[in-house]
């Protein structure tokens, strides 16, 4: 329908959000440096990930590197220029100043022991550590080695020294490696090195910041087989954590059993399973007094059976009857732990977007925004891949409206709206809406 807006393109305000996590890869300049190491072989597919999500990419390979993988490897999966040696072209500009000048982010994958060492030692002998050297953008390191030179001190110290000059430093992966020993040393995988970049330019609105996110639905045990449960499927939330990630945020998600990942390693990014509501309960307790911000998305149980019976409930014995009592209200229990100067966000699943009601439970469990969504019919929110959202302040005001749209959208612009610049054209709930909404506090 024309003028309608397309799922998975955002649908909001803000019409700059992506679509996918990698979305913010589009049009971005990267330089991948390709060191001499057996991993180099990832390389090419991690080149192929970066142009697949909209990069451009450049390739920059050693003298050992184009030995494992040819510079037309690269050129193929990424359509942009590789390049091994400085002086294998006639060149109307110097090269390794250009292509510093053309990235806005640069990646070496493989890093090997030497180039590490070479990068420590800002060495520029060759055209892979001449461009390095010039690029004065952000840098991720990848390192990939044998485990022992992995661990050798003087290994350490040059990552270490690295990582103090603000280069990102990925963490080599505990494994099989190709010399047939096991331990650290392997590359990170693409997809994560993907992330990382996507991680380095995205703007960072959550820097320096610790979010906690919560996700998916609570499993309420009936016998030791059975339980009760809903159709949350985690998605929604697993997409704000890794938005909050990309944003600069330390996160953590804590999710139902069932719930969707994150779907990446990475320090900063930790996630923890709970089954019940009281494990969600104890958790978020936990972890709230250090958390900046909290974004409450799981679908914990409101009612849970008052009994569990130990063993089977069988057949035989009948239809039993399930009696329920109240499951523990999670964001009322901890209304009391909020710190100072957090930012607490809260959604409410509501048949027909009851926008009224939500306000009520924004101001009865003490949140600064609340998140609707609908819950039920063909735009359920719940276990599909799109949703819509409409996002309240305590005042009542519209601070952002989508269209149906790919959650990951939904979040970017869901965490952009509370915490980047307020929206163009707030609204708020009319006058009589608001003052009858549930939980209204005051004359």
């Amino acid at each position: 329908m024309r003028g309608a807006p397309e799922r998975g393109s955002g649908g909001g305000r803000s019409g700059a959000a992506p679509g996918t996590f990698l979305g913010i890869l589009a049009g971005k300049r990267i330089l991948l440096v390709v060191t001499g190491g057996i991993a180099a072989y990832k390389a090419a597919c991690l080149a192929r990930l970066l142009a697949k999500n909209g990069a451009e990419v450049k390739t920059v390979l050693t003298e050992a590197g184009a030995r494992f993988v040819t510079p037309l490897t690269f050129e193929a999966a990424t359509g942009g220029e590789a390049a091994v040696s400085m002086w294998d072209r006639a060149q109307t500009e110097i090269g390794h100043v250009a292509w510093a000048k053309w990235a806005e982010l640069a990646v070496v994958a493989p890093a090997t022991a030497d180039f590490c060492a070479r990068l420590a030692a800002g060495r520029a002998d060759d055209l892979a550590s001449a461009v390095a050297l010039a690029f004065s953008g952000p840098k991720i390191v990848c390192p990939a080695m044998n485990a022992g030179m992995y661990l050798n001190p003087a290994t350490a110290a040059n990552l270490a020294l690295l990582a103090s000059r603000g280069l990102t430093v990925m963490e080599s992966p505990h494994g099989l490696l190709a010399c047939g020993d096991e331990g650290p040393g392997r590359l990170p995988e693409p997809a994560d090195i993907a992330a990382e970049a996507a991680r380095a330019l995205a703007p960072k609105l959550l820097s320096g910041k610790r979010v906690l996110v919560t996700s998916g639905a609570t499993v309420e045990p009936w016998d030791d087989i059975r339980y009760l449960t809903n159709r949350s499927s985690g998605k929604t939330g697993a997409e704000i954590a890794r938005a909050a990630w990309l944003m600069g945020a330390r996160v953590e998600l804590v999710s139902g059993p069932h719930a969707a990942g994150a779907g990446l390693e990475s320090r900063d990014l930790l996630q923890t399973r709970i089954g019940s509501c009281a494990e969600l309960l104890e958790a978020v307790r936990a972890k709230i007094p250090q958390a900046d911000a909290l974004v409450m998305n799981a679908a914990p149980a409101d009612f849970r059976p008052k009994r569990q019976a130990p063993g089977k409930i069988r057949k035989s014995a009948g239809v039993p009857e399930l009696e329920l009592e109240f499951a523990p209200d999670i964001l009322k229990s901890v209304s009391g732990l909020k710190p100072s100067g957090a930012t607490w966000v809260g959604f409410a699943a509501e048949p027909e977007r009851d926008l009224a009601r939500a306000l009520g439970k924004l101001r009865e469990k003490s949140l600064d925004f609340i998140a609707v969504n609908r819950a039920g019919g063909p735009d359920s929110a719940f276990a599909g891949d799109f949703t819509s959202v409409t996002v309240l302040d305590g005042a009542g005001g519209r601070v952002l409206e989508t269209g149906p749209c790919a959650k990951f959208a939904a979040a970017w612009m869901l965490l952009e709206a509370v915490f980047g610049r307020p929206c163009a054209g707030r609204e708020s709930l009319p006058a009589e809406e608001a003052a009858d909404s549930p939980g209204k506090k005051g004359p």
